[in-house]
């Protein structure tokens, strides 16, 4: 009798020890497909986020291309008639620095071409002959803008009347 406990008692260790490795061997093939479920979820997220970095990039590839096109076409149209800052050289070598009307400065020399198809056709010491379309015309000089303050000529104060009577002894 002794022995059918001892063989009934193995017996049930056996099965203890196969139920409880069983239980471990399902508990550890589930965490295995949570864990398979949430790298295949990041996977998609890495391609979703690619594919939004790739169209973001062609859009701004789109968009420089526009704006570089827009800005050519305006170059054209903003040149008008450029005004000359400076005449340098000596003799039958002269060079002028002109300003265009995008407010860029351009070194030119009798011959050169500007956007918009503006030929220069000399450069004199006192000025510039250019000619567009056929019209042969002299670029005029620049004058800084007068509108900075002057502290050569201050203005009244806040509060003082001026006496429109008395001039300025001469």
């Amino acid at each position: 009798m002794q022995n059918k406990s001892v063989i009934a008692l193995l017996v049930a260790a056996a099965w203890s020890v196969s139920a409880a490795h069983a239980e471990s061997t399902s508990e550890s093939l589930t965490r295995i497909e949570a864990e398979t479920m949430v790298l295949k979820a990041r996977e998609k997220q890495l391609e979703v986020q690619s594919s939004i970095v790739t169209r973001q990039n062609e859009i701004a590839a789109r968009q420089s291309m526009t704006a570089a096109l827009a800005q050519s076409q305006n170059q054209v149209e903003a040149v008008g008639e450029p005004v000359v800052r400076a005449i340098e050289g000596i003799g039958s070598r002269m060079y002028a620095t002109l300003q265009l009307g995008d407010g860029s400065l351009v070194d030119v020399q009798q011959g050169d071409t500007l956007p918009g198809g503006m030929k220069i056709v000399a450069v004199h010491p006192r000025e510039v002959l250019a000619s567009n379309k056929g019209r042969q015309f002299r670029l005029g000089m620049y004058a800084p803008s007068l509108n900075g303050f002057n502290p050569n000529f201050p203005a009244p104060a806040v509060g003082v009347a001026s006496n429109p009577g008395r001039g300025v002894a001469r």
